[in-house]
């Protein structure tokens, strides 16, 4: 379930200012707040039957969360690349701050939640936090401590990690 093709730490950092260019642009052509949805996949494997699946139950995700709310989407484009799977949407009726509220409670709730990282751009291009919104940190997939920690001290192997996330995704199947 993990297999797919390897990229470089180049072709990422050139993917994320891709991400980060077509977000201007939206932001230009819809002053909309912003859900920008990618999913938190370790190694150099971006793309593979885990992250498909995550991804396709992270999208349904929040169009349900849209059916349910106040607000719609004026937009949306799903890019598929091997540097990582993104959908791009432009929120309409609602605020940033609202947005981010409903999406941090679909990656808290969500039996895939920890693989999905939904971010909220503001119609002035800021990404919101978060810490600057005073919510709990994300939690580690391993061991529930804060994620940045484990991440950074690199406390737990890759294998493990891939190890938990096929478990996860498997228990959604």
């Amino acid at each position: 379930m993990y297999s797919g093709v390897p990229i470089t730490l180049e072709q990422l950092l050139g993917s994320r200012e891709q991400r980060a260019f077509r977000q201007r642009v939206w932001l230009e052509n819809h002053a909309l707040p912003l859900i920008s949805f990618t999913i938190n996949m370790v190694g150099e494997v971006k793309v593979n039957a885990l992250a498909k699946v995550a991804f396709k139950q992270g999208i349904s995700a929040i169009l349900e969360c849209c059916e349910q709310s106040t607000f719609s989407l004026k937009e949306t484009k799903i890019t598929e690349q091997n540097t990582g799977l993104e959908f791009l949407a432009a929120a309409e009726n609602t605020t940033s701050l609202h947005l981010k509220s409903l999406m941090v409670s679909i990656e808290d709730t969500h039996p895939l939640g920890r693989l999905f990282d939904i971010d909220i751009i503001d119609i002035n291009g800021h990404a919101l936090s978060r810490d600057s919104m005073s919510m709990d940190r994300r939690q580690c997939i391993v061991c529930s401590n804060d994620a940045k920690i484990c991440s950074r001290s690199r406390r737990h192997s890759k294998q493990l990690i891939i190890e938990k996330m096929t478990e996860m995704v498997r228990s959604t199947l």
